[in-house]
């Protein structure tokens, strides 16, 4: 029964860190719509268009990334009972961030924010979830 609360924990934590991430995308694409010819199979308009973006359009997503990174983490820690479990999921959660910086360009301050930021927050996360004996 343990195994499975954990495997659980994770799961249901991975998932709550993607869905975090896809509402803050839909709020940042809302607030900030990228233009018309930005698409991923347009990888020279992505790139331009993340030169001349707004600040505060670039802004949102690492601040999405570390909630969601922080959602993951609590989710998984608390449902499994077991620090490390949040600290798991926190790792899927930033192997996936860093999986977008690479496939998607972004400035160098987003790059350090991010790896700044995303594993403290999952450190965190997994730390207020997590019971004391974990």
């Amino acid at each position: 029964m343990s195994i499975l609360r954990i495997v659980l924990g994770i799961v249901i934590g991975v998932a709550v860190g993607i869905g975090v991430v896809m509402v803050g995308d839909a709020l940042n694409h809302r607030f900030f719509p990228p233009p018309p010819d930005v698409q991923v199979t347009n990888p020279e308009a992505i790139r331009d268009y993340m030169q001349t973006a707004p600040v505060l359009s670039l802004l949102g997503l690492p601040v999405t990334w570390t909630i969601a990174a922080l959602a993951a983490s609590f989710a998984a820690a608390k449902i499994a009972a077991r620090t490390w479990a949040g600290w798991f999921a926190g790792g899927v959660l930033f192997a996936a961030t860093g999986l977008n910086l690479v496939m998607i360009p972004h400035p160098l301050w987003m790059l350090i924010a991010a790896i700044i930021a995303v594993p403290a927050a999952a450190w965190f996360g997994a730390r207020l979830g997590g019971s004391a004996q974990t």
